[in-house]
């Protein structure tokens, strides 16, 4: 259909829309393949450590491809960069939007470095996510100890300081696996999206939290949901199932094609719930 910004796509219907992580070529086909099942916009999401692995940079230009040649929205998004050489890099690329993450900076150059890459992303038409608070744990190789939630006060200075299409919140949400029951903040949530009013609030941290925290989320703003280790179980848990059934074949064909095609049952679920599904939990 077409490659679209975030501002764009989360205007499409009124639940939110996964961003799920890409890592290979069949990851991202199977992403796109489950959204065009669904017949549902997705988000395409690269860290900024994957992307700037050497040679990865031909991973960013195929999302931009299958973007392009999708029957359903699709917008291509770099996540959790830190620096505005990377934002760049990833508008270069063709990348519809991108994530600056000043979270671990002071408040004040946390809006100075989201409006220089602000500044650049308008000048091509690129979205601009930006984030409030520090969410533990490990995502793509990039650790953080400690969680900080997003104090709502911060949220009402920062937007009145910068132009974002999207705030990334922290609520009790963390990145890579819980350890024990995951509790979220949902009173914050409620306050930081008065404060924060037309400007759609993200969560990160997605892989493990309920279907009745996603529908309580949604239900209080989220627009967009990220699930980065999700498609990494799914995808390593599926190769390893799929060798076993004939180890000596060492099938590099039939393999990654059975990885894509569980990457896109998973996605598929995702959106369905998160577009409408979450509607039968309220």
């Amino acid at each position: 259909m077409a490659l679209v910004t975030l501002k764009e796509i989360l205007k499409i219907h009124d639940g939110a829309v996964g961003a799920f992580s890409v890592y290979d070529q069949f990851s991202a086909q199977g992403i796109v393949a489950g959204a065009e099942e669904a017949g549902l916009p997705v988000i395409l999401m690269i860290g900024s450590g994957p992307l700037n692995k050497p040679g990865n940079d031909y991973i960013g230009q195929l999302m931009v491809q299958f973007a392009k040649e999708a029957s359903v929205p699709v917008c291509v998004f770099l996540d959790h960069s830190k620096d505005l050489k990377t934002c760049l890099k990833a508008m270069k690329l063709g990348f519809s939007a991108v994530m600056i993450d000043g979270s671990h900076l002071p408040l004040e150059e946390n809006i100075a470095i989201t409006n220089k890459v602000t500044e650049a992303a308008r000048a091509l038409g690129v979205s601009v996510e930006a984030e409030l608070g520090a969410l533990a744990g490990v995502e793509d190789g990039e650790e953080v100890k400690q969680a900080k939630m997003t104090d709502p006060a911060h949220v009402e200075e920062f937007l009145s300081k910068t132009d974002v299409d999207g705030l990334a919140v922290s609520i009790g949400n963390a990145h890579g696996l819980y350890k024990g029951e995951p509790k979220l903040d949902f009173d914050r949530l409620q306050t930081i999206a008065g404060i924060a009013k037309d400007v759609p609030l993200i969560l990160h941290g997605g892989t493990g939290l309920t279907l009745e925290q996603f529908a309580k989320g949604v239900q209080l703003g989220i627009k967009k949901i990220n699930i980065g280790t999700e498609v990494k179980k799914t995808y390593i848990e599926t190769f390893i199932s799929t060798h076993e059934k004939n180890v000596s074949a060492y099938d590099m064909v039939e393999i990654p094609q059975a990885c894509k095609r569980a990457v896109a049952q998973m996605v598929k679920d995702k959106l369905e719930f998160f577009a409408k599904g979450w509607k039968e939990l309220i």
